[in-house]
């Protein structure tokens, strides 16, 4: 009995480091947009907007390579040699970051508003640290030390905000300069991986090749890669066509909008992350099938999850943007109910998505992707030149959903077309929870 109470203490202590470890990484970035766009003027904070909406853009090329790999692949084919993998991935991450920060180069020298070109420049130089802190902390919940990520996103937090603080108080606070706390995550990454190279220090003789690696990385993830390309994150892509179509500050109103309902993508963010190792190892061991059927509660919470906040959300909006903004953006709450069903469609389509993934089924986010994009631009070119931003909000409704269609149409394609039965899901996960419950009475009465 005591073993097993102490076994859901630990379970229950790590999944709550996981949430504030969340919580902080994300509300870092919240603090900092939500202070932007009280401090700054509409239109340099629509130029912080297109430049954050990048970063998340290159963001999502480096999750496609190294982040989502590394949580799947490497407990599911290198869980006995963990130690030397993480070496090899720690080179091949260098060639990536450095890559994005050439590209993020690029980016600045041909985008069309001046402004936003300064800032892009700026993001070039913060961008590998930012990249590199992300590593580190998806590195702990891998071996399940998500403590350890906590502690990571407390530091960058106190030196992103102490940075913002010291350009706020000299009054040398701009669009460019904002991007500086982004740059604040380098010295925090080369502590984190400092650390973890002591801790990591091994007699693992084990010869694993930096190419076999890079297969591996990418036979999972050229997909999430083709979808990180050809299907841009929906919020991303109506905010760079908001600042090319319309102008900078629909751009920012649309990003400090989007804040509102950060906390909820970011819980569902980080209950996929904490659930995914352990799905990814139980669909290896007993099948997608099975596992399919019996993780198919995951999706339900995260809904469940979602309908509270965005309720909460639209009865309390003229309140909560008094809070943050202090009535600057009280003229676009009447969007708030397009917002809020956006983003319940998007939930609905995370907690699906997730269970694809653990069973290594990545291709089926770029077609949900290339889905959103093609609907969400094809709406977009349609409406914002007329519309502004209630055109950026309704195409958003319309992209998530031909997105959560095809995930949610994949994975019943994928449970019609195995040979389990829900029954037989059901009956094996209640055995194997009577199985663990009488090992761990037998281990508490020895």
């Amino acid at each position: 009995m005591k073993q097993g109470t102490r076994h859901l203490g630990s379970l229950a202590g790590k999944v709550a480091s996981s949430l504030a470890d969340q919580a902080t990484a994300s509300g870092t970035n919240f603090v900092m947009n939500v202070l932007l766009a009280r401090w700054l003027s509409r239109t340099d904070y629509g130029a912080f907007s297109v430049c954050w909406s990048f970063c998340l853009i290159f963001a999502a090329f480096h999750n496609a390579i190294i982040l989502e790999p590394m949580t799947v692949v490497g407990p599911a084919e290198y869980g006995s040699h963990l130690a030397k993998y993480f070496q090899i991935v720690r080179r091949l991450n260098w060639y990536i970051v450095g890559a994005l920060g050439v590209l993020a180069v690029a980016t600045a020298l041909f985008y069309h508003e001046a402004n936003v070109r300064i800032a892009l420049a700026f993001l070039a130089i913060a961008l590998p640290g930012y990249l590199l802190l992300l590593t580190a902390r998806r590195k702990q919940y891998v071996v399940n030390q998500p403590t350890r990520a906590f502690r990571i996103s407390v530091v960058y937090a106190l030196a992103a905000g102490a940075m913002l603080v010291l350009l706020r108080a000299f009054s040398w606070l701009s669009a460019a300069t904002g991007v500086i706390c982004i740059a604040m995550a380098l010295p925090v990454a080369v502590w984190a991986q400092s650390r973890d190279k002591r801790r990591t220090e091994t007699g693992d003789t084990a010869s694993i090749a930096l190419a076999a690696v890079t297969r591996e990385h990418w036979r999972y993830g050229k997909w999430l890669f083709a979808s990180a390309i050809l299907a841009v994150g929906v919020p991303d892509i109506q905010t760079i066509l908001l600042s090319a179509i319309v102008d900078l500050k629909s751009a920012g109103a649309l990003r400090a909008l989007m804040n509102f309902i950060l906390p909820l993508s970011q819980a569902a963010t980080v209950l996929s992350v904490y659930a995914l190792p352990g799905l990814a190892r139980r669909m290896k061991n007993y099948g997608a099938g099975l596992g399919l059927r019996q993780a198919v509660l995951f999706p339900a919470v995260i809904t469940a999850i979602a309908l509270v906040y965005l309720g909460a959300l639209v009865a309390c909006g003229s309140l909560i943007e008094r809070l943050l903004y202090n009535g600057r953006m009280a003229p676009y709450l009447v969007y708030l109910p397009l917002l809020a069903l956006a983003a319940l469609i998007s939930a609905i389509g995370a907690g699906f998505t997730t269970l694809l993934r653990a069973a290594q089924n990545s291709q089926h986010q770029l077609f949900a992707g290339i889905a959103a994009t093609v609907v969400g631009v094809a709406a977009a070119m349609l409406l914002l030149r007329n519309y502004g931003l209630q055109g950026a909000m309704i195409s958003m409704v319309l992209a998530n959903a031909a997105s959560t269609l095809w995930i949610v149409g994949t994975y019943c394609y994928m449970v019609h077309r195995s040979r389990a039965s829900w029954s037989e899901a059901w009956a094996d996960l209640l055995g194997h929870h009577l199985r663990d419950g009488k090992l761990s009475t037998a281990a508490a009465s020895e």
